[in-house]
């Protein structure tokens, strides 16, 4: 997770163990991704700090840093996660608008048929039906203020997937009830809220479990009791996300009904959520269902709010519940069969109504009036439109023209945020760069522990000791000893001899009897540049050959497989060492990412920064993360050792394959751009007077080396488990 000194909780370095855990929860393959990758797209996500879901994947925050301790970041976190699993395991994302409800009568087809007799009354019959492409689309569509709709399914579809996770899963019952217990000390008094938005924190507070002393408007203990049934119906197992909708079908009206008016404290009483049930209630829990008591009371359409719908404010959030997207989510992750026949209905004033209506209203006191083509949702409309025929299946299997970016084609990127970014990309095709076309986020690599670097001292022990060795051969030649000087590091043992000779016989003795030793600046800076991409996760079968024996001959208990990302941090640890002995300026980077807008590159010890325990530590941390984009790794660590002013530059590739990344180097054209990219980016270092050398691990690198490297040094190695032998073997060649 994070320092032992430090509260905050990391995602990078637990993503692998967290993704697992979610794995065994859902029971299929999630895909666990950095928050900020999915808010930087802009297409209806905005917050940084809790988790969420396109219905596919999870986003988690970077890092948490919310208590004082570092096991409740962790126990946030980790609740978070569960429940974004839980909206994809009982299935948030897959309401069908036509599928039956198990605790209500359906109002969904009555409601529907009275809007459909609407519209053939105006000739167009049919058409809000194909309008929604999407099935909560569809839904929301019932309802004549859309925010408030939105704000009650939330809160009853969360509650209703929060119940069920803690009754299936009881390991995570125990974080939910502390989480719920910190969450109620900080929410806000329902007495201070208007009467509508009091009614919403009541709902919220049955969610939360709070079993008595809520304080509720006088005038509304009926409907107060009516919502309270509900929810117990909905949190009982086996509910639906439909049954969700139902209840919301319900609440919306009672809710819609009641002034948004303050009022005054003693307007409040005590509803105690244990007392009782009216006996209607009671004739719902004993058959499982909701009891309408007059159901063709509903079939008239759903009733605007009262009042000033600007004076209407979405609740407080529930931050460990995160950030519920569901029509947009559904939106992103719906069947792909007629995906695109139904978006060629749709248009962009609707999406961007569906933007809006998830957005943060204004203060209710603001006179600021919203502008309905205000730029920022024109533009997340844009991206949007883009996201979705980047995930439509059908269009992924059509024949890509042969420039290669056309699923982000959405023109240059700019570097608003801290410690990133932007670089232009070569298109081999077009001859030509591509303008600040790759992103890049510069992050120091978390601190662990020192047991990989002690390990790998430990179990390479003899080879370290040849590489010093080796390295000590070079001291000589960088240290030269000058004589015959006035002052110095000490007496030269001859001219002190005859100084003294000189005295005896009389004769004044010469007064530079000194020597100093000079050091011979080798001036050389180096970069390595360490692949962490998904792939050097994969396991080596090669048993170390100095794995270290107890005094019986008995072997030490083996570290667990090493995989591919170990033997390169091996590697590195033991080049580390060396260095440090012969005073070379160097710094060790890591690189992953997942996409041109986000290419990770980790700090593991900048060039400017002295080795210490910390540096160490970062190596405990190092694992393999997600693609392989190198032209824009290459790049910035150009940028890098462009700064320092030694005679020689070196730049050390490490990697395990060919560059990678979504619409960066697939088959055909795609191919060829991704190792011309790169290419073209070693070519750009060597301008800057640096030397780059590619050492690689795949056995197929000889296919594109040729031609990515061009005249430049490289080496492909047949066998992973030689690297921490021949990587300073190598160095120590091209830099003496």
């Amino acid at each position: 997770m994070s320092a032992p000194d430090s509260p905050a909780v990391e995602l990078a370095p637990i993503r692998e163990i967290l993704r697992l855990y979610c794995r065994a929860l859902t029971e299929r393959s999630v895909d666990l991704q950095d928050l900020n990758a999915l808010v930087d797209k802009n297409i209806g996500w905005s917050k940084h700090d809790v988790a969420t879901s396109d219905g596919a994947a999870i986003f988690l925050p970077g890092i948490v840093e919310r208590f004082e301790a570092q096991a409740d970041n962790f126990k946030f976190l980790k609740v978070m996660l569960t429940q974004q699993a839980g909206h994809i395991e009982f299935g948030s994302f897959e309401f069908e608008f036509d599928r039956p409800s198990t605790r209500f009568n359906d109002l969904r087809p009555k409601l529907t048929a009275s809007l459909d007799y609407h519209d053939h009354d105006h000739g167009h019959e049919g058409h809000h039906e194909q309008a929604a492409i999407t099935e909560l689309t569809r839904f929301f569509k019932l309802f004549p203020n859309k925010r408030l709709a939105l704000d009650v399914f939330s809160i009853v579809e969360s509650a209703r997937i929060e119940a069920r996770i803690m009754h299936e899963y009881c390991g995570i019952a125990t974080a939910y009830r502390e989480m719920r217990r910190c969450t109620l000390e900080l929410r806000q008094e329902i007495i201070y809220l208007p009467a509508r938005e009091a009614l919403l924190e009541f709902m919220i507070r049955l969610s939360l479990g709070q079993l008595g002393g809520v304080r509720v408007p006088k005038t509304q203990r009926k409907i107060t009791g009516e919502i309270r049934t509900m929810m117990r119906l909905i949190a009982e197992s086996g509910a639906t996300v439909e049954d969700a909708a139902e209840a919301t079908l319900r609440i919306y009206p009672r809710l819609a009904k009641v002034r948004n008016d303050y009022l005054d404290e003693d307007e409040f009483g005590i509803l105690d959520t244990e007392q009782k049930s009216s006996s209607r209630s009671k004739r719902s829990n004993r058959s499982g269902r909701w009891l309408d008591q007059d159901p063709s009371a509903e079939n008239h359409g759903l009733p605007e709010l009262q009042g000033r719908e600007r004076e209407y404010l979405a609740p407080q959030g529930v931050d460990y519940r995160g950030d519920f997207r569901p029509e947009l989510a559904q939106l992103l992750t719906q069947a792909q069969a007629n995906s695109r026949e139904q978006r060629k209905s749709l248009t962009p004033e609707e999406l961007a109504d569906m933007l809006r209506s998830q957005r943060t209203p204004k203060p209710r006191d603001s006179d600021e009036i919203a502008d309905e083509q205000d730029p920022q949702t024109s533009q997340m409309v844009q991206n949007l439109l883009r996201e979705l025929d980047k995930r439509d299946a059908r269009m992924q299997s059509v024949t890509r023209r042969p420039s290669p970016q056309q699923d982000d084609d959405a023109g240059p990127l700019s570097a608003t945020q801290p410690n990133t970014f932007v670089y232009d990309e070569w298109d081999e095709q077009a001859r030509g760069y591509r303008s600040r076309w790759c992103k890049v986020y510069e992050k120091t690599m978390g601190i662990g522990d020192l047991t990989f670097y002690r390990e790998t001292l430990l179990s390479h022990a003899g080879l370290l000791q040849q590489i010093r060795r080796e390295f000590e051969q070079v001291v000589p030649e960088i240290y030269h000893k000058e004589k015959r000087l006035a002052d110095g590091t000490d007496h030269d043992l001859d001219l002190a001899i005859e100084a003294m000779t000189d005295l005896r016989i009389g004769v004044s003795p010469p007064e530079k009897i000194f020597w100093r030793q000079h050091k011979i600046e080798r001036d050389v800076a180096v970069a390595f540049l360490l692949d962490m991409s998904g792939s050097t996760g994969e396991a080596i079968k090669t048993v170390m050959p100095e794995t270290p024996r107890l005094a019986s001959g008995e072997p030490m208990a083996e570290r667990s497989q090493r995989r591919i990302i170990d033997v390169e941090k091996e590697a590195i640890v033991l080049m580390m060492d060396a260095l440090e002995a012969i005073g070379d300026s160097y710094g060790v980077y890591g690189f992953s990412g997942h996409g041109r807008d986000n290419v990770e590159f980790y700090v593991i010890k900048d060039l400017a920064e002295e080795f210490n325990l910390d540096v160490a530590k970062r190596f405990g941390r190092i694992g393999p993360l997600h693609a392989t984009r190198m032209g824009p790794a290459i790049r910035h660590t150009t940028s890098k050792l462009r700064l320092q002013q030694t005679r020689s530059r070196f730049l050390f590739l490490i990697s395990d394959g060919r560059p990678q990344d979504r619409g960066y180097s697939q088959e055909g054209a795609e191919k060829a751009y991704a190792v011309q990219d790169t290419r073209r980016a070693l070519i750009e270092a060597r301008r800057e007077g640096i030397h780059p050398f590619c050492l690689t691990v795949d056995k197929e690198g000889n296919d594109y080396l040729r031609t990515m490297m061009d005249d430049f040094s490289y080496e492909v190695l047949a066998d992973v488990s030689l690297l921490p032998r021949r990587l300073p073997q190598l160095y120590k060649k091209l830099t003496t």
